[in-house]
């Protein structure tokens, strides 16, 4: 990726019902060291057209959504649900015979946890929420609603299924707040702490936009502004094109 402006939307999902989506819009401009939030993050319910829009995104961010289609500009979403349920899970939904056993952890169950999910584990000792088991099915079926709907009406790429056979300068990637912060209430990590806006409150949802916002902005700067996002490996390449991967900071690699 080759851009002069990387712009980076974050989104902290809530459900089909709820009040708690947290948005909140960045940028930056290569060779820069900071990132520039534009109007103030916010927490909102879904509009009574039942969507929102890419417009609604943006709105109060006093960013057109014609820049967007600048060719020297990215636009990132970085979206706090997952995009995608587990192979497993969605073999079985249509009639394939379930070959599982009961596992060591629940984690390990791939009915109920991806591929992207139990790598988390393994690095992170921290256990996302199950699309398939928990209630955050309904923060994800939304979620992966209005990426469709983005993919189809504003020329995004949902990463990585989509990473090779895309040509745009629009990205949507799924991210992982929790990963940046030592409790759920608690502040960002030091080295991201600085780049977030004053005036956002932790422990809230227009806060977590805000880290999903600079996870956006770290897939466009790619290691100059902050540490590069950990991309799938080769060998589980074809699975996560079918489930999804959460992108996170590649912290052990930072400088190599």
């Amino acid at each position: 990726m080759n851009y002069a402006r990387v712009i980076g939307i974050g989104w902290d999902v809530g459900g089909w019902m709820g009040t708690n989506h947290g948005i909140a819009v960045c940028s930056w401009e290569a060779g820069s060291n900071e990132v520039t939030w534009h109007g103030a993050p916010f927490e909102t319910g879904l509009p009574d057209s039942g969507m929102l829009s890419l417009d609604e995104l943006l709105s109060g961010s006093g960013i057109d959504e014609n820049l967007l289609a600048d060719n020297d500009t990215l636009t990132v979403i970085g979206i706090d649900a997952p995009l995608g349920f587990p192979a497993e899970f969605v073999n079985l939904l249509n009639g394939q015979p379930a070959e599982v056993m009961k596992p060591e952890k629940e984690i390990f169950n791939p009915l109920a946890y991806r591929v992207t999910d139990q790598e988390i584990y393994e690095r992170f000792r921290k256990k996302p929420l199950s699309a398939a088991f928990d209630r955050i099915g309904n923060n994800a079926t939304l979620a992966m609603a209005h990426a469709r709907r983005w993919e189809r009406e504003n020329n995004f790429a949902v990463y990585p299924a989509k990473a090779e056979a895309a040509e745009t300068n629009r990205i949507i990637v799924e991210v992982y707040p929790a990963l940046v912060k030592s409790r759920r209430d608690g502040d960002a990590a030091e080295w991201l702490i600085k780049h977030m806006p004053g005036n956002t409150v932790p422990g809230t949802d227009a806060y977590d936009a805000c880290i999903c916002a600079l996870y956006a902005i770290a897939l466009g700067s790619e290691g100059q502004l902050l540490p590069k996002l950990k991309t799938p490996p080769e060998h589980l390449k074809n699975l996560v094109m079918q489930e999804g991967w959460i992108y996170y900071f590649d912290l052990e690699n930072e400088g190599k």
